[in-house]
């Protein structure tokens, strides 16, 4: 066993170790390859042997329409259940993606402005966050302090959200739109946004606007304590402490296992915490809100480029964040991301007109690896 950077493995990964890993992926991706079905299915089986990944999906998309789409392995290793098309995986933070879409559906309708102060549409929220607007939130510029104390193991402040504020008031507030640093608060205060402006439950706004017009239909909300019909056990790479009650941690980093994966037992979150990771869903799914988004259909074109436009940072630079996206480079090009759990991943590649999509039930799968590697095999087909 071996500790690893924590960016590489937490539910709610810090990002900046992905960069890397998919510049160098990108740089082989100039080797000519066919990219075709077996050449596809061969490397991610290979790559399942080799990360111990029980199960997993992908999609890929060129010119907004699906060109590959696969199942493989089991989405339960005890019961030997093969996986399907409509099996739902964890989304985790994947769901932050939606929420930011969900917030834009508003902005589109002319009931909010990315710029409005947080407590202008909260009054109840400390006055101190007056200057932290839902453009903050959603790029993870707002400087709040953190609801979640240990990404790892997922552990929140408190399971009362109202408790959770209070104590939130008590913590250290950075100056808003200085730095890029991953937050939960600023999307949990999203949903709640969106219950007040809506007059809907976040859920069921969720349902209205977005699931049911771009035919989400396997799409559910819920931690581990939730029946979600059809949805993969969750698998970890990462060790256990010995009382087997939570993930092992060592010298501030988690710790990987080398020959063998655990059943995950304990992947949960208040109900409050649902717009930042508790969405589940299938291939399909994903693939549905990415056509959906990419049509300009249901979002207008220039807010999913405003979405998809790295937040200016207050000394000019451009921050690691969007507004509900991520970016870093594939190789020379410019890729467009979002994942969740340390098992799920999406990369879009503008460039190249080309989107690739891995939903796993492995913690600690390197999802970002796998659809780079992905994306790599089509990238000679795309030129």
């Amino acid at each position: 066993m071996q500790s690893i950077p924590h960016s590489a493995v937490s539910p709610f990964p810090k990002y900046r170790a992905i960069a890397l890993s998919l510049a160098l992926l990108g740089s082989f991706a100039a080797t000519p390859m066919q990219a075709h079905a077996d050449t596809i299915d061969d490397y991610v089986r290979a790559e399942m042997q080799k990360r111990r990944i029980p199960g997993m999906a992908v999609a890929v998309l060129r010119d907004n329409k699906l060109i590959k789409e696969g199942t493989y392995g089991v989405a339960s290793i005890e019961h030997n259940v093969a996986t399907r098309a409509d099996t739902v995986y964890p989304l985790a933070s994947m769901t932050k993606t939606f929420t930011a879409s969900a917030i834009m559906l508003l902005v589109q309708d002319g009931r909010i402005k990315l710029d409005d102060s947080i407590t202008k549409i909260l009054p109840q929220l400390p006055a101190a966050w007056s200057g932290v607007t839902l453009r903050h939130c959603l790029s993870h510029t707002s400087g709040l302090p953190d609801a979640i104390t240990d990404d790892v193991n997922i552990i929140t402040i408190s399971g009362d959200r109202d408790v959770l504020l209070q104590e939130l008031e008590k913590l250290p507030l950075q100056p808003a739109g200085e730095k890029s640093v991953y937050n939960q608060t600023g999307y949990m205060l999203l949903g709640m946004v969106i219950e007040k402006v809506s007059g809907m439950p976040y859920e069921q706004f969720l349902q209205t606007r977005l699931f049911q017009p771009m035919g989400i239909t396997g799409a559910k909300f819920g931690d581990a304590w939730s029946i979600i019909p059809g949805r993969s056990d969750l698998y970890t790479s990462l060790d256990i402490t010995k009382d087997h009650s939570k993930l092992e941690m060592k010298n501030g980093r988690p710790v990987v296992m080398q020959d063998k994966i655990y059943h995950y037992g304990a992947k949960f979150m208040p109900d409050h915490m649902a717009p930042a990771g508790l969405l589940n869903g299938n291939i399909h799914d994903l693939v549905n809100f990415e056509q959906g988004l990419a049509s300009g259909k249901f979002i207008k074109p220039a807010l999913i480029k405003e979405m998809s436009t790295p937040y200016k940072l207050r000394n000019g630079q451009n921050g690691d964040f969007g507004l509900g996206f991520m970016f870093m480079p594939f190789g020379k090009q410019p890729a467009i991301s979002y994942g969740g759990g340390a098992a799920t991943w999406r990369v879009h590649l503008p460039e190249k007109r080309l989107t690739v999509v891995v939903l796993t039930n492995l913690q600690g799968a390197q999802p970002h690896a796998l659809a780079g590697g992905i994306a790599a095999l089509y990238d000679d087909a795309a030129k």
